[in-house]
C-alpha cells in the first residue's frame, strides 16, 4: 500500500490557524451577498501536518465531482464561487446552492456516508444565527453522527478519547484515498477506451476512398446505406464498448474463454441496438465482434500491467479465443441457418474472421498497424494506406460471399498490388489506380466489408498506443 503522506509541506498551528481565519471571512462574504443561496463549504479530513499533495488534490476534485454528480441527478441547482486547491492548508471549495440548508445538509450528509473514503469529505453547510455564520451540524438536522473511519464509532468520541494515532490515522487515509483513485482511474481508462473504439468507427466510414465501402462520397457496392447509418451505428454501440472495456478492467478470472462467452452475450444485445439505429441495416456486425474483443483485451493488458503491452494484448486475444474455429465451425451444425462464414468454412475451408481471431489477429497485428504507424500524412491517408495493405492480406468473407468463389481473393489481391505499387494514395499513379478500383468494385457489387472490420482494429489500436501518454502506453 502506497504511503501519500511522503510528499507535501508540513503545516503547523499558525498555518492552520490562518488559513481557518481567511475560510471563516470568505463564508462571511458569501452567505452575506448571496441571502437567497446557501452555501457550501467543502474540505477535507486530514489528520497530521502534511495536509496537501497532488494525490490529496485529485481526490478531493474527483470526490466533488461525484457530488456534483449527485446533485445534478437530484434536480439541485449549484455552482462554484471560490476554491483553493494548492493551499498548504488543503484544498478547499465553496459552493453556492438553491435549495433549503437542511435539505442541503440531508444531501451532504448521505454523500459523506455513501462510500468508506467520502468520511474524509467535512462539508459544512452554512447558515446565519445571531448574525454569526455557522455550519449546521447533523444533530440540528436530524442526520445521524459521524462515524470514524478508522473503527467506525462515533467520531467525537475517538476524537477526544485520541483512540488512534496520528500513524494510524494516517495509514487509513492512504487507504482510503488510494483505493479511491484506483476506481477513478479504472473509470477514466474505461471511458478513454471506449472513446477510442467510437473513434475508429467513425474514422473508418469517415475516410476516403474505399473501394467495396461506404464513405462520405461513395456507397454503390451498398446502395442501402450511407455514412449517416454508420454514424447512428456507431454511436449505438458505446454501452457494449463500455461492458467490454469494464470486463476487461475488472476480470480476475484466468477463465479467458469464459470471459468471452459473456462477452458475446453483450454483443447480441449491442447488434440490436444497432439494427435498431440504422433501421435492420447490418453495418458493424462484424465489428462488434472484432472491436469488442480488442477492447476487452486492451483493458486487460492495462489492469495486468498499469499500461497497455501490444505483445499482451495478443497474447490475451488469442486466449481468449482459445478453440473458436472448432467450437464455431468444426462442431456438428445446430438446428439453425448457418451463417455466411460457417458455409464458406464447409464449401470452401474458409476459417474467415473466425481464423482471424483465433491466431490473434495477426494481419493487424503483423501488417495494418506496423503499415498505420509508419504511414504519413492526416489520418485520411493513413487509413486509406493501411486500408490496401490489409485488403491485400485479409480473407475477406464478405468479398467471397459477394462474389460466390474464392478466387476473387487472387483477383482482389493482384489489383491491390498494382495500386500499392503505384505508391497507393500516397501518389497521383496510386490514387488514379484507387479510384478506378472504386470504381471496378461498385460495378461488380463487390465488399471489403472484412477489411473494413480488420481497419477499425488497426486504427483503435493506433489510438491506444498513441494516445495512451500518460503512462498507460507501451
Amino acid at each position: 500500500m502506497t504511503n501519500i503522506f511522503t510528499t507535501g509541506q508540513p503545516q503547523d498551528i499558525p498555518a492552520v490557524l490562518a488559513n481557518k481565519d481567511r475560510r471563516a471571512a470568505l463564508q462571511q462574504r458569501l452567505v452575506a451577498a448571496h441571502p437567497d443561496m446557501t452555501v457550501v463549504a467543502a474540505k477535507l479530513n486530514v489528520p497530521g501536518p502534511i495536509k496537501n499533495n497532488r494525490a490529496i488534490q485529485e481526490f478531493f476534485t474527483v470526490g466533488l465531482k461525484q457530488l456534483e454528480e449527485a446533485w445534478l441527478a437530484a434536480g439541485t441547482l449549484f455552482y462554484q464561487d471560490t476554491e483553493w486547491l494548492d493551499a498548504g492548508t488543503g484544498p478547499e471549495r465553496f459552493y453556492l446552492v438553491q435549495a433549503a440548508a437542511p435539505i442541503i445538509k440531508e444531501q451532504t450528509t448521505r454523500f459523506e456516508e455513501g462510500q468508506p473514503s467520502h468520511r474524509l469529505f467535512d462539508l459544512d453547510v452554512l447558515v446565519k444565527r445571531a448574525g454569526q455564520v455557522v455550519p449546521l451540524s447533523r444533530a440540528d438536522s436530524g442526520q445521524p453522527a459521524r462515524r470514524c473511519f478508522v473503527c467506525g464509532r462515533p467520531a467525537k468520541e475517538c476524537g477526544r478519547s485520541r483512540r488512534h494515532s496520528v500513524g494510524e490515522l494516517q495509514a487509513a487515509v492512504s487507504a482510503l484515498i488510494g483505493t479511491a483513485l484506483a476506481t477513478e482511474q479504472r473509470q477514466r481508462v474505461r471511458d478513454r477506451l471506449v472513446t477510442f473504439a467510437q473513434r475508429a468507427l467513425l474514422y473508418e466510414v469517415l475516410a476516403w476512398p474505399k473501394p467495396g465501402l461506404v464513405d462520405p462520397v461513395e456507397h454503390g457496392a451498398h446502395p442501402d446505406m450511407d455514412a449517416f447509418t454508420f454514424v447512428n451505428s456507431s454511436l449505438s454501440l458505446r454501452r457494449y464498448l463500455s461492458q467490454a472495456a469494464t470486463l476487461g478492467l475488472h476480470g480476475r478470472s484466468a477463465d479467458y474463454p469464459l470471459m468471452f462467452k459473456e462477452l458475446r452475450e453483450f454483443g447480441k444485445r449491442a447488434e440490436q441496438a444497432m439494427f435498431t439505429a440504422t433501421g435492420g441495416i447490418n453495418t458493424h456486425k462484424g465489428a462488434v465482434f472484432s472491436l469488442g474483443i480488442m477492447t476487452l483485451a486492451v483493458a486487460d493488458s492495462w489492469r495486468r500491467g498499469g499500461k497497455v503491452d501490444l505483445a499482451a494484448v495478443q497474447a490475451t486475444v488469442k486466449k481468449l479465443l482459445a478453440g473458436l474455429v472448432q467450437t464455431d465451425l468444426q462442431a456438428p451444425p445446430a438446428a439453425k441457418q448457418r451463417t455466411a462464414g460457417e458455409r464458406q468454412y464447409q464449401r470452401y475451408g474458409l476459417t474467415g474472421i473466425r481464423g482471424e481471431a483465433q491466431a490473434g489477429y495477426p494481419t493487424v497485428f503483423d501488417h495494418g498497424l506496423p503499415a498505420m504507424l509508419a504511414a504519413t500524412g492526416d489520418w485520411n491517408q493513413r487509413i486509406i494506406q493501411t486500408m490496401l495493405v490489409l485488403a491485400r492480406y485479409t480473407e475477406d468473407s464478405t468479398l467471397v460471399k459477394r462474389a460466390g468463389d474464392p478466387a476473387i481473393l487472387d483477383w482482389k489481391n493482384a489489383r491491390v498490388d498494382e495500386c500499392l505499387a503505384a505508391g497507393g494514395i500516397t501518389t497521383a499513379a496510386g490514387r488514379a489506380k484507387l479510384s478506378q478500383l472504386e470504381r471496378e468494385f461498385t460495378s461488380r457489387h463487390l465488399s471489403l466489408g472484412g477489411t473494413a472490420d480488420l481497419v477499425i482494429v488497426t486504427i483503435f489500436l493506433t489510438l491506444v498506443k498513441e494516445g495512451l501518454a500518460d503512462g498507460l502506453s507501451d
